[in-house]
């Protein structure tokens, strides 16, 4: 056994601490060693992604000393080169994201823990219509980004600066971010992955696997029909094989076809295919290289320059039958088609989607439409089939040459009974639903009325929207700018003397040929440039000027008008509340007048 005294002697020695200077080379080896293994590094564009996984961003950290914060939708990843060297390369390290079908962003944070101002903060969108990426500066400080992909070389090298709150849209491709002459940051966005579409037939012989046939929407958002050999070139055969009747029958299994691959035709289209989904098609949604959900187009609702409704049968529904809401970023055809709108476009339309979605999640009663569920790689919501059309249905409870609504009072009492109910319940929740109007009420005699679409609605406390319908905001917006439950009864008010034959549908105003045209936006109202808050504020006013003059003349001896009078009261806190409606309504064993 050695002696004591000299083990103690050796500890100090080998516990001796490093010198400032040995610190400082060391440090700098280290930094050395790392930044060589970056450079030496398989550019992100190099390397092969797993086919089946639903990766859309892999990403590598450039500086050792920061850190990417991860969630669960990251994930580390080794990856090997597409071509591999005479001595094999070894896999490379970086962490892939994910996008599931509740993800409509990635949030990336980079933090600086010598300066918290100088983080890096960004949000990468996905466009549900299109393989780009919308890329949002949430850092104090801007950045430089910049193209390092090798392919295609005429694009490589490419540098924006993007200020703070400002948006780029990227295309697909390796991307590098540098902050203050620090490159931080390579990530590379991927190509959606293709979905499985099925035509009709495809149900009779689902496992005959012979001679099959493909209509794939491929990542590029193009469709390709495959069939056999043979080479398909007329650009009029879009939706069939080339010689369906070759052997007395359509070829009827679909499989998956890369893009690019031979014997194909393209066929153009919004990107979305959701959007693209014609009558009696399928699409096969895949999760992790499984089938999630299959959803087969019915018949089309309605379409705007917002969204599209049809009727589908959902694989994940009760009764398989559902109503599907699919959002669209595109710009409308009057727009002045810029990089910028097109991406506030793509960022609004994926959060109104995942307010509408988080906050009908949380929703069961009979007059609010039910969700089954929805998927953020579309922004498409899955709900349940209503019978019956929205108050504004022309031809339905709009006569078409009025524009009055045709129902009788039963029907209106039975409208404010239930869209009132409807409302308390929200309400309870500290929900608001902030686009209260006849589109937005559904109604049959037999169900009786069921609020939709809750796009807009926000939790209680939230900053005023400036989005909805001009015809049923609150006096209050303009002076105060609020909103929130008594602006949903007021916007009711208005709904109501509609549906009591006292003013024709709100909405026609908008149109330039209507002999009374009077449209405004409700965010000029609180707008900085004087000429267009001007311009709202005074149509504004002129329209609760004709909605005063109509409550002047509503009846207080009848119980209905006496509730429309006491919703329409032009101080918010003089208003009823739904609790005072609901409760005259089903409480109050009265006659109706």
């Amino acid at each position: 056994m050695g002696d004591a005294r000299e083990y103690s002697e050796l500890s100090e020695d080998k516990t001796e601490p490093f010198s400032q200077t040995e610190i400082q080379t060391r440090l700098q080896r280290s930094r050395a060693e790392q930044l060589n293994a970056i450079n030496t590094a398989v550019p992100l564009d190099k390397l092969v992604v797993p086919p089946d996984d639903d990766i859309r961003i892999l990403m590598r950290p450039l500086t050792r000393d920061r850190t990417v914060r991860e969630d669960q939708n990251v994930m580390p990843l080794s990856l090997r080169p597409e071509v591999v060297e005479e001595e094999e390369e070894s896999p490379q390290q970086v962490l892939a994201v994910r996008q599931t079908d509740r993800d409509i962003s990635f949030t990336v944070s980079i933090p600086d823990y010598r300066n918290p101002d100088r983080r890096l903060a960004c949000i990468i969108f996905y466009d549900p219509a299109s393989d780009n990426q919308i890329l949002s500066n949430r850092s104090n400080v801007p950045f430089t980004l910049s193209r390092v992909s090798h392919d295609p070389e005429e694009i490589r090298g490419a540098t924006y600066e993007v200020n703070p709150e400002f948006n780029k849209s990227l295309t697909p491709g390796t991307w590098r971010i540098n902050m203050d002459g620090t490159d931080l940051l390579d990530f590379r966005l991927l190509e959606r992955r293709p979905v499985r579409l099925r035509t009709a037939s495809s149900f009779s012989a689902a496992s005959d696997t012979s001679g099959s046939s493909s209509d794939v929407v491929n990542s590029s958002g193009k469709r390709s029909f495959v069939s056999g050999e043979d080479d398909i070139t007329s650009p009029e055969k879009k939706r069939r094989p080339t010689n369906p009747a070759a052997d007395g029958k359509e070829n009827s299994v679909i499989r998956f076809v890369p893009a690019g691959a031979k014997n194909q035709e393209l066929v153009a289209s919004t990107g979305q295919p959701l959007l693209d989904l014609q009558p009696n098609e399928t699409l096969e949604v895949r999760k992790a290289g499984l089938v999630g959900y299959t959803i087969t187009k019915k018949d089309q609702i309605a379409s705007t320059t917002l969204s599209s409704v049809f009727t589908a049968e959902y694989s994940d529904a009760p009764g398989r039958y559902v109503v599907a809401k699919v959002l669209k970023t595109g710009l409308p055809s009057t727009a002045n088609p810029n990089e910028g709108a097109l991406a506030k476009t793509v960022i609004r339309q994926a959060q109104t989607w995942l307010r509408e979605l988080e906050n009908q999640e949380k929703l069961k009663h009979k007059n609010i439409v039910q969700i089954y569920g929805g998927d953020a790689r579309f922004l498409s919501l899955y709900m349940e089939p209503v019978d019956g059309r929205d108050l504004s249905a022309r031809g339905v409870w709009r006569t078409a040459g009025t524009d009055l609504f045709s129902g009788n009072r039963s029907d209106a009492l039975r409208i404010l009974k239930d869209a009132a109910s409807g409302l308390q319940y929200l309400h309870s929740l500290r929900l608001d639903h902030n686009d209260i109007k006849p589109g937005n009420i559904l109604y049959s005699r037999e169900r009786g009325a069921v609020l939709c679409d809750m796009g807009l609605s926000s939790e209680k406390g939230a900053i005023a929207t400036g989005g909805g319908t001009p015809w049923y905001v609150p006096p209050e917006y303009i002076g105060l700018r609020q909103r929130g439950p008594p602006s949903d009864v007021w916007a009711l008010g208005v709904v109501m003397l509609y549906v009591m034959g006292k003013i024709s549908w709100p909405d026609i105003r908008s149109d330039r040929r209507h002999p009374r045209h009077l449209y405004w936006t409700i965010a000029h109202v609180h707008e900085k440039r004087p000429h267009l808050q001007s311009t709202a504020v005074s149509h504004m006013r002129s329209w609760l000027n004709e909605v005063n003059e109509v409550r002047a003349g509503l009846d207080p001896r009848d119980k209905l008008e006496r509730l429309v009078h006491g919703m329409l009261a032009p101080n918010p806190g003089q208003r009823l509340t739904t609790a005072d409606i609901v409760n005259q309504l089903f409480v109050d064993t009265g006659p109706d007048r």
